[in-house]
């Protein structure tokens, strides 16, 4: 149904999964367009789980002035309708039993999806709902360098057998989850902000129809100046750290112990080591894919010169240390956040 109010035309609808005939409360929510959802729910199984929840439903019982609404009392909540519906269809059935779960593990969007349910959670004191959330995001910015690089090949595994998609439709969004990890998750902004850095400027979430499959995209309406700045300051000081790295490590003057004449060579792929990090501005998979061994860089490629066994194992460890100590030293670039 739909009505005309000073030549606004504002929808008034059920929620098609939410609106019990025998439920005893209606609750109504508006849209940013102004359009209203009704909900008819049991004001018993609301209270079961929170009774925040049942107090802001009914803060005076004993108040007959009331609002009603298809024959049972009318409450009005301030979020959007897809929101509330998530969320009250957790209190319904926590494992889901409706069209389609409103909780998805692996939802590469969740942070997005399910940023007002979370919300709602915190606010009513839904601890199970707020941590079933929470531990899905958290999947998804592991703390360890090998947790880390066992999730980029997950994803890269998933688009692979995922034709017709692009790295948006199978990996997290990065300003959705600092907004949501701002506020409830802190521990993984680190992180985030890293994976952010990696990206153009430019990138938009889901617009790479001239760019490759694996590019990835940022909904940069939710990002604050504030939150640019870190960016380009902490990939300022990613790009300072690794050049004084390289610089201290004395490349330049390899020296090979079995004098195979090594050293033109690795100082050639150090000149490619640099122009690959500015040009990805992705230190950490930079570093992972120059290591000689293919089976140690996850790729299929080799590293087609002439340096002796014994260099690339000294030119793999130096790279392996070189990573781990650019992942811990990640807090130093995003301090404050």
């Amino acid at each position: 149904m739909s009505v005309d109010s000073e030549d606004v035309c504002i929808n008034i609808s059920n929620d098609p999964d939410l609106y019990f005939p025998d439920g005893n409360l209606v609750i109504l929510t508006r849209d940013h367009a102004g359009n209203h959802t009704y909900f008819r729910v049991h004001q018993s199984i609301l209270s079961k789980h929170s009774k925040a929840l049942s107090d802001h439903i009914f803060p005076d019982p004993s108040s007959s002035e009331r609002e009603i609404y298809d024959g049972v009392p009318l409450v009005e909540f301030q979020e959007d309708p897809r929101d509330l519906n998530i969320f009250l269809k957790f209190l319904y059935e926590p494992f889901y039993a409706f069209s389609a779960a409103p909780i998805q593990r692996g939802d590469p969007d969740i942070a997005f999806k399910m940023y007002g349910a979370l919300r709602l959670a915190d606010r009513f004191s839904i601890d199970p709902l707020k941590e079933t959330i929470l531990s899905y995001i958290r999947e998804d910015w592991p703390q360890t360098l090998q947790a880390w690089d066992e999730r980029e090949a997950f994803y890269s595994r998933r688009l692979k057998s995922s034709p017709g998609s692009t790295m948006d439709d199978v990996a997290p969004e990065p300003a959705s989850v600092i907004r949501l990890a701002r506020k409830f998750q802190p521990q993984i902004l680190t992180l985030v902000f890293y994976h952010l850095s990696r990206l153009p400027v430019n990138a938009t979430y889901g617009q790479h129809n001239q760019a490759p499959r694996h590019a990835r995209g940022i909904r940069g309406y939710l990002l604050s100046p504030a939150d640019r700045e870190r960016v380009a300051l902490g990939r300022e000081r990613m790009l300072r750290w690794i050049s004084d790295r390289l610089e201290s490590l004395a490349l330049d003057t390899w020296q090979c112990r079995a004098e195979g004449g090594c050293q033109p060579h690795i100082y050639w792929r150090v000149v490619v080591l640099h122009r690959s990090i500015m040009r990805s501005m992705d230190v950490l998979t930079t570093l992972r894919t120059m290591r000689s061994h293919k089976q140690e860089r996850g790729t299929s490629d080799v590293v087609e010169d002439a340096v002796c066994q014994h260099c690339n194992a000294r030119w793999d460890t130096i790279l392996n240390e070189t990573r781990r100590d650019f992942f811990d030293s990640l807090p130093s670039f995003f301090p404050d956040l």
